[in-house]
Order: structure tokens, then sequence, then C-alpha cells
């Protein structure tokens, strides 16, 4: 009986990868403030096989909530894995809590956590988005890398600077030598919060918010993530918040905006596709 169910487990699998991919090619977009010491990408929705509405076709993600099987998102994480050049066994994506938990690979995984810095070389590590932000860090100094996911909580909770003060704590790293590049996520076209919530916004910076006397003010995601990081040290030139494209000269744009390129949680509701963005240490 185990060698039929690894016979059927390996037929399951070969015809998967024949599948042709849905809505096109894979797309990986990079930042241009990267260098080449790491590879890193942020990913779109092309060139997967989830069919579902809402999940199609790269999904990078699955859970109970959100009704992708497993199989079929570990045959995307396979097929970016291939386009990308990153090893799939050697693979980390966060577990988001939408707080501020930093896990420093190597030591004791928590139970939840929104951010992993690592200076192991050919270990890729990934942070989801679908709306939120993910973020990218990188140390050319000290070789080392590290992703997040930013929501409107993690912002609030400042898991962008967790992160470059775990990097500093443990690899050495200083502020000035890091790099920040923000992936997809919504605009403030697309983005309203509660008064209360978007108060916390105006505490850090007025600028962050727009409409702020009406019912639900528009939150600047991006802005608010930029004005955290260079008050922790972070050099103004090292942040990347709009520059992020492919070599062919697209930009990332608002998430909910570009249902084509995109997933979003605001526009598809709860069963939602995943986008990541990825980083690793080069040889």
């Amino acid at each position: 009986m185990s060698q039929q169910r690894d016979d059927i487990w390996k037929d399951i699998w070969m015809f998967m990868a024949q599948l042709k991919g849905v809505m096109g090619e894979i797309v990986i977009l990079k930042s241009l403030l990267i260098p080449d010491l790491f590879l890193h990408g942020f990913t779109t929705r092309t060139g997967g096989i989830s069919y579902l509405p809402g999940l199609s076709s790269l999904n990078l993600f699955s859970s109970w909530k959100r009704r992708d099987p497993k199989a079929v998102v570990t045959e995307n994480i396979r097929r970016l894995s291939m386009s990308a050049g990153f090893n799939p066994q050697m693979y980390y994506l966060a577990k988001v809590s939408h707080g501020n938990t930093v896990w420093s690979l190597g030591k004791p995984e928590p139970e939840s956590y929104d951010a992993i810095v690592t200076n192991r070389i050919g270990v890729t590590i990934a942070a989801p988005g679908a709306d939120c932000i993910p973020l990218l860090f990188a140390d050319p100094v000290q070789h080392v890398c590290g992703v997040a996911h930013a929501g409107w909580k993690g912002t609030l909770a400042g898991v962008a600077m967790a992160t470059v003060s775990t990097m500093t704590a443990e690899f050495g790293c200083r502020a000035k030598d890091i790099l920040v590049a923000m992936g997809p996520c919504v605009g403030p076209c697309c983005f309203t919060l509660h008064q209360d919530v978007a108060q916390e916004f105006m505490k850090i910076e007025p600028s962050c918010v727009k409409m702020a006397d009406s019912p639900r003010p528009s939150v600047d995601l991006r802005r608010t993530t930029r004005v955290l990081l260079e008050r922790g040290g972070i050099l103004s030139g090292n942040i990347s918040d709009a520059s992020t494209g492919s070599r062919y000269g697209e930009v990332t744009v608002c998430t909910v905006c570009h249902p084509d390129t995109f997933f979003s949680h605001i526009r598809d509701g709860s069963n939602f596709g995943t986008q990541i963005g990825f980083i690793s240490v080069q040889d």
C-alpha cells in the first residue's frame, strides 16, 4: 500500500507539472535598489495553475480558510523556484500574525511571526502580501537579508524597524547599510480605515493620511513605512517605495486597481490569492 501511495503521488506530480500556466507566464518584479549579491523578487498573479476565482493563478499560500489545494500551491512554488532560480527545499514563508515578531533563522521558530532574517547562503525567505506590503531588506556589507509582512496593524506595531533591529543585533548590521524595497501593495487610492485607527497614522506623520476629517480617511502604508524607516536610521536613498519594476520598466502599482496583475484581499474578498516578496544571499 505504501508503494501504491507513492506511485499515485508520483503520477499526480507528473500530471500537475505538465499543466499549462493560467493567465500567461510567471512574471517576477525586481528592485533596482538591491544588488546582484541577493536573489530577490516580487511575484504577480500570472503563470500558476490555481483555478478557483480570486486565487487564479500563481497563488502561493493555502489554508483552511482559502480553499486552494496544498498540492496546487506546492506546484506553484516549484514553478516559481524554477523561474527565479532558488531551491524550493530551502524556502521559508513568514507565518503572519499582523504583529512585529521576527524570526532569526537558526533560532527556535516562533509560533507566528511576520518577519524573517538570515545570513545563510542559498536559503530563500519570503513574506506574503495581498494589499499588505511585502518588504525586502538587504545588507550588502554583512551579507544579510530579511523579509517582513507589513499590513496596517504590523506597520503600527513597527514590524519594519523590528526587522532592522534584529539584523543589527544578530548579525552586526548597521542601519545606514541596509537597503529596503517595498513590494506591491494597496495604494491610498483604495485603502481607508476608521477614524480612530487613521488617527494613529496621523500621529506618525500627517502626510500619511488624506481626507482626515472623513469617517474613513485614506491611509498611505508606503509613506508611513518610509517615515518609520528613516526615523530608525535607514537612509532615504536606501528605500525603494515607488521604483520597483522589472527590467522592462513596469512599476508596481496599487494591487486593488490592477486585477490582471495582482491579488487583492480588499477587491477579491475572503478567498483571495497571495503574492510574495522573496530574497536570498547568493554565493
